[in-house]
């Protein structure tokens, strides 16, 4: 029996080890397979808890910058209101006095001045916290994750307080002294204050005003921003600052934030005609029709029936509502829309202000803009993925 089993182990003894090694490397390539299959999930695991972690960090940090830009951005319409102010050219202008057309004259450029410093310092002041407060967050990311702490209490304070000389010391003025002289030179002598204006020639003119500004390339506010925004470099920075203030000198002369702020720019004075118009229509409810001045119609094409006599066909505006003023007919002297300029930067950011109120417009506008949060967001994923 026992000669009959050896003999039968020896014929078959290839087939028992190429059996016993197929099971065993089965067994094995499955214990393998598990092992990976576990770590794969436990890395996707991983990586989803991170992108989760990341995603509400980043969620945090912007609303964290919204608040701040709302905040400092009353501080802003606050600096730019004392740096425009028209209360004394407004007392005296009361008084009636003899030079009433030089003040005039005064008060329509300070009224172009104020507005376009708005329109450029509103753009600036979002896109540089966007800058700031993203770069912040993601240096502070990458601190949680690697259980470090470089970015103490001082250096967040250091940091953010590089924007106040925007605001608080240099910046503010600079930018105001230099949108004055492009004003005076595009605005002042080319137009009167008996100068008839429509909404498009509006709209013309800060075009021309936008072009002038931008085309100084040592104090253009898109490409030159840093100029106005930031102080210069100190002996007192530690060297992680110092590295902090390079990163965001780079960040803010960079394409994209140069053309995001032109986009801004460009969309803010777009958005003050809208204002404008909204503020001229109220005025316009409270003239006498026999008051108000509007452009020639061009004239009606002729129509003709089949007996062959012709008439003008009626105007759209009159088959639509012959009681209805279309505004962008309106004309109005410069000197009658300079109140109207003044009036909507007047007052500076109020969450609950009218729509007439443009510095709240603006800021609620560039702080809702896609490519400026698009910005913010290429910022943090670069700085907290380092």
């Amino acid at each position: 029996m026992l000669s009959r089993l050896q003999d039968f182990l020896s014929r078959h003894r290839r087939k028992f080890i190429v059996t016993g090694v197929l099971v065993g490397g089965a067994y094995y390539a499955a214990r393998y397979a598990q092992r990976k299959l576990v770590e794969m999930h436990e890395k996707q695991a991983r990586e989803m808890f991170e992108r989760t972690r990341r995603t509400n960090h980043f969620e945090s940090t912007e609303k964290t910058c919204n608040q701040v830009i709302l905040g400092m951005g009353e501080e802003m319409c606050d600096a730019v209101l004392r740096e425009c102010s028209t209360d004394e050219l407004l007392q005296q202008l009361r008084q009636n006095p003899k030079n009433k057309v030089e003040l005039w004259e005064e008060m329509k450029v300070v009224a172009f001045t104020r507005l376009a410093t708005f329109v450029y310092a509103s753009s600036m002041l979002v896109i540089a916290l966007r800058v700031q407060m993203n770069l912040l967050g993601g240096y502070i990311y990458r601190d949680i994750t690697l259980e470090q702490t470089r970015i103490t209490d001082e250096i967040k304070q250091q940091y953010l307080s590089l924007i106040r000389h925007f605001i608080t010391e240099d910046g503010i003025r600079d930018l105001t002294r230099y949108i004055r002289t492009q004003v005076i030179a595009v605005v002042k002598s080319s137009m009167p204050l008996s100068r008839q204006l429509s909404l498009n020639d509006l709209e013309q003119l800060f075009w021309s005003l936008q072009m002038a500004i931008n085309a100084d390339t040592r104090r253009d506010p898109n490409s030159k921003m840093t100029k106005y925004l930031l102080p210069s470099q100190s002996s007192s920075f530690s060297p992680l600052l110092q590295q902090m203030y390079n990163e965001t000198l780079d960040l803010l002369e960079s394409e994209d934030a140069i053309g995001v702020c032109s986009h801004n720019v460009t969309r803010g004075f777009v958005l003050a005609c809208d204002v404008i118009a909204e503020s001229l229509g109220e005025t316009l409810q409270h003239l006498p029709p026999a008051e108000v001045q509007k452009q020639p119609e061009p004239q009606q094409p002729l129509k003709c029936n089949q007996s062959n006599s012709c008439g003008s066909l009626p105007s759209t505006e009159a088959v639509d509502n012959n009681n209805m003023l279309n505004i962008n007919t309106v004309l109005m002297a410069m000197a009658k829309l300079i109140p109207i300029i003044s009036g909507i930067t007047s007052r500076g950011y109020d969450s609950a202000s009218r729509t007439t109120n443009l510095p709240t417009q603006l800021l609620s506008f560039y702080l809702l803009a896609e490519k400026s949060k698009t910005l913010g967001a290429n910022v943090y994923e670069t700085f907290s993925s380092a």
